[in-house]
């Protein structure tokens, strides 16, 4: 009899277990908003190339303002499509142009090629040289950044895509979105949406935050100095595995009513913010003052309590390598020091960690799909 009971209890106890579950999810299914969407991008990365008219390489050699060691190009050595997939892969810049050159005694011109998406000569233009005191070297990394800034963006809507991140210490992988237009000032004003960033480093403590994770972030302030970043991210984490081991699905949801990003279905969401209150209010910034007592106006106040994400924005696709502005920690065991200027000098030699085969080194996307929210009463084409 007892051994009965004890029978049912464990039945009982499993059922009620499978209900509750059953209930979590069936509530985690509700809570996700509904919307009616239009396709606006469905790219499967079929053919040899990719769709000009969709994607445009960003071709730079200055760092992207964050300090970053690599120059982006349209080189297939860096951005290629294979087997139905797109690879972005870093290189050795001395692969092309030689040890020496990196050095000393070159000149890097993109505006002389006609080539440079950027508008500043520190975008276009780099130089070796070894003098002492003028110490600088050309960016000892090349890799690719593609976007559809001038073809496809969405204000409010969905984004999804399959990706493995790449592997390879100081890797900095990332799928986001820009501003179309900076309709509040120059960035960070007018906002940045980051669905997808990591590091890929080896992991080797449960807490690392390496390719075991990835980080969805929004960027807003008035200013560079504003940037009030740390109260919108968050980290997800595997504690097996990695992103850069296989194939995740990532994706954003993002409505007048807030934002918030996905891994594997939007039911496990990462990041959300509700826009319940603006965003000026949000970072306190009605104090908002810098140390030389320049004082800031509210560049969204004659706007919604979503702005500045109520505007078009474009998806980003890149693989960056290194960096001085503090995503790559100042740490044991890292070659360059954030505050040092000199920092790119020592990437001349490649990697141990990055693996040899190219595809294994890059970042693989099998595809990614954009929808903006139907206007009331539209008919989307199917």
């Amino acid at each position: 009899m007892k051994i009965r009971k004890m029978r049912w209890a464990v039945l009982s106890s499993g059922s009620l277990g499978f209900i509750a579950v059953a209930a979590l999810l069936f509530v985690m299914y509700r809570a996700v908003p509904r919307h009616r969407y239009c396709l606006v991008l469905d790219e499967q990365f079929e053919g040899d190339t990719l769709n000009p008219d969709i994607w445009k390489h960003e071709i730079q050699v200055g760092g992207f303002g964050n300090g970053e060691f690599e120059m982006t190009t349209a080189s297939t050595n860096n951005s290629f499509l294979s087997d139905g997939k797109l690879y972005i892969v870093p290189t050795l810049t001395s692969d092309i142009y030689g040890l020496d050159a990196i050095t000393d005694g070159f000149v890097l011109n993109l505006t002389a090629a006609g080539t440079c998406t950027g508008s500043t000569q520190l975008d276009c233009v780099a130089f070796s040289n070894s003098t002492r005191g003028n110490l600088s070297v050309i960016p000892t990394i090349s890799s690719a950044r593609i976007t559809t800034r001038l073809s496809k963006s969405i204000r409010f809507g969905r984004v999804e895509f399959k990706a493995r991140l790449p592997v390879g210490d100081w890797i900095w992988p990332a799928i986001w979105m820009m501003p179309t237009d900076s309709v509040y000032g120059d960035w960070p004003a007018s906002g940045e949406i980051d669905i997808v960033e990591s590091r890929g480093n080896a992991v080797t403590e449960r807490t690392d935050d390496f390719g075991n994770t990835f980080t969805s972030t929004l960027h807003w302030g008035p200013t560079l100095a504003l940037d009030k970043f740390l109260l919108t991210t968050k980290i997800r984490r595997l504690y097996r595995n990695g992103f850069n081991q296989s194939p995740h699905v990532f994706g954003l949801d993002w409505s007048p009513k807030g934002i918030f990003t996905w891994h594997k279905t939007r039911a496990v969401q990462n990041f959300m913010i509700e826009f319940k209150r603006s965003f000026w209010s949000l970072g306190n910034l009605k104090a908002a003052t810098l140390a030389n007592g320049t004082v800031f106006d509210d560049p969204w106040s004659k706007h919604g309590n979503a702005a500045p994400f109520d505007q078009d924005f474009y998806l980003i696709l890149n693989v960056a390598v290194g960096g001085t502005n503090g995503y790559f920690p100042d740490a044991a065991g890292k070659p360059w020091n954030n505050g040092a200027e000199a920092s790119r000098v020592g990437w001349i030699v490649r990697l141990p960690t990055w693996p040899t085969d190219p595809k294994a080194r890059g970042m693989e996307v099998e595809y990614i799909k954009m929808w903006r929210i139907a206007e009331p009463g539209e008919v989307c084409q199917s």
